[in-house]
């Protein structure tokens, strides 16, 4: 009986009634009630943060004279919603799939970093755009169909063991200098094959070589 006497006496007294936030002090929010003003902190269930205006669902603790917000119940029509944890937060399916649908759009922003792990990633847009700073890829094989490209750029320096092109036309224009630097260079052309400058210097080291039917010169 004592016991029953001490529980009793011990047990916090605990009453929900509805409010609406009228505004935040000192991290707590300011609730008005039928009754009274009750200052309350979002509970840890809570993960939508209540706003101003807001009608929600307070538990007050009698006992030690804490109240929590346990849910948000009404907000005006269209006003955005931000879900908000203390610290991090997980969402884990054991099975099945997670679907993010937005009409207007999805936005990820963190401050440090966005990691994506997945045994593949797919990527379907009309247009898309990405500014980088720094930008490292480490890659095996690399597949581009592409029906018009434009690169734009100051310095390109590539180091590769080797470079195989097929293409039908081929224009280059270098308005300063171009430099190659080969132990071997092999030109074929099926028709015809034209050099020209204001100078023309062929040097050899050791043999200089010109075959052909017809060869004029002057």
């Amino acid at each position: 009986m004592r016991n029953l006497a001490r529980k009793q006496q011990h047990d916090p007294e605990v009453s929900q009634t509805l409010g609406t936030v009228v505004g935040v002090e000192d991290g707590a929010f300011v609730i008005e009630t039928e009754t009274r003003e009750v200052r309350a902190r979002r509970a840890t269930s809570c993960l939508l943060e209540p706003v101003p205006g807001d009608v929600v669902l307070v538990a007050a603790v009698d006992f030690d004279h804490q109240a929590y917000v346990l849910a948000v119940l009404e907000r005006e029509a269209g006003a955005p919603a931000n879900i908000v944890a203390d610290g991090d937060l997980g969402i884990k399916l054991p099975a099945g799939a997670l679907d993010v649908v937005a009409a207007d759009g999805v936005r990820l922003v963190s401050g440090k970093e966005v990691s994506v792990i997945s045994g593949a990633v797919r990527v379907n847009a009309v247009d898309g755009s990405v500014a980088l700073e720094r930008l490292s890829f480490l890659g095996k094989f690399v597949r581009a169909e592409i029906g018009k490209a434009k690169v734009f750029g100051e310095t390109l320096d590539s180091m590769l063991e080797r470079v195989s092109q097929r293409v039908k036309r081929s224009y280059r224009i270098i308005e300063e200098c171009d430099h190659v630097r080969a132990e071997q260079l092999d030109y074929a052309a099926k028709k015809r094959l034209s050099l020209h400058g204001e100078n023309a210097l062929i040097t050899a080291q050791h043999l200089a070589k010109v075959e052909g039917d017809q060869i004029h010169l002057g």
